[in-house]
């Protein structure tokens, strides 16, 4: 009985060599919505381009040659629509034209979905115990811990964050700061827990983006800007800067994971 008993248990135990499928709907999605991010970047960075004064990202515009929109001009500084905030039908049409991205790259996600599966399958093995799918052994969580290095890193950022508010916090070099470097501080910030996965730190970004944004904007009304003007900054200055890291990193562990399932080529009879 006892030897029944343990024997059940241990079938009942997750086995981390075992590939879990994803739906096709379910990367169409992921694909659209990878769209999406990349056409919400490309208008981002549209704004340096049909704009001739950026001043009033850091302060009271200067003048009023700003306009944003790709592929068509949904908003123009000085420009009243009449009476509506923005060109409508011009922002319309550049929905659908993300949507047409966004639906051509999750076509492509769902072609490669198996690829795609195994190349997650590899990354959370690795994230689990650093190995690869052939030697995955499943492990308990490792407790939520600060390595001294990590405690050097965050004193490090506390000090340099408390030099800048002391020093430059009602400034518009504060700003610049905030929008240039704010997703590298971010990802740094949640890279500090020791042998965390990627879902908590996923998870931790979420508070610390927000603080972040709250400085932005007590900094912003310091300097007696609108409150649009702070989140027209951010949106223009981060959404690059995150599709860039984002596709760069799945890039990365894309190419990382194929080179794991070449030298480890996960047999049918694995998957579930």
């Amino acid at each position: 009985m006892n030897m029944a008993t343990m024997n059940m248990a241990t079938s009942d135990q997750p086995d981390a060599s075992k590939q879990r499928r994803t739906s096709k709907q379910r990367w169409f999605l992921r694909g659209l919505a990878v769209g999406l991010l990349l056409t919400a970047s490309v208008n981002a960075v549209s704004y340096f381009f049909r704009s001739s004064d950026w001043s009033g990202l850091i302060g009271r515009p200067q003048s009023m040659n700003s306009a944003i929109g790709f592929p068509w001009v949904v908003w123009e500084a000085g420009n009243h629509y009449g009476g509506l905030f923005a060109d409508y039908p011009n922002m319309g049409k550049n929905i659908v034209f993300a949507m047409l991205v966004g639906a051509a790259i999750g076509a492509i996600a769902v072609w490669q979905s198996d690829f795609l599966d195994g190349a997650i399958h590899e990354v959370e093995v690795q994230d689990v115990d650093g190995s690869s799918s052939a030697d995955a052994v499943p492990r308990k969580p490792a407790p939520v811990q600060f390595s001294l290095r990590g405690l050097m890193i965050t004193t490090t950022i506390a000090a340099i964050a408390s030099t800048v508010v002391s020093r430059l916090a009602v400034h518009p070099m504060t700003l610049v700061a905030i929008y240039a470097l704010g997703p590298v501080a971010l990802v740094g910030l949640a890279m500090v827990p020791h042998r965390w996965n990627w879902q908590r730190r996923v998870v931790l970004l979420v508070p610390i983006t927000l603080g972040l944004i709250g400085v932005a904007m007590a900094v912003g009304h310091a300097l007696a800007m609108e409150f649009d003007q702070v989140l027209m900054g951010i949106f223009l200055s981060w959404t690059p800067q995150s599709a860039v890291a984002a596709s760069g990193l799945t890039t990365l562990l894309l190419w990382t994971a194929s080179r794991r399932q070449i030298d480890h080529p996960i047999m049918p009879g694995d998957a579930i």
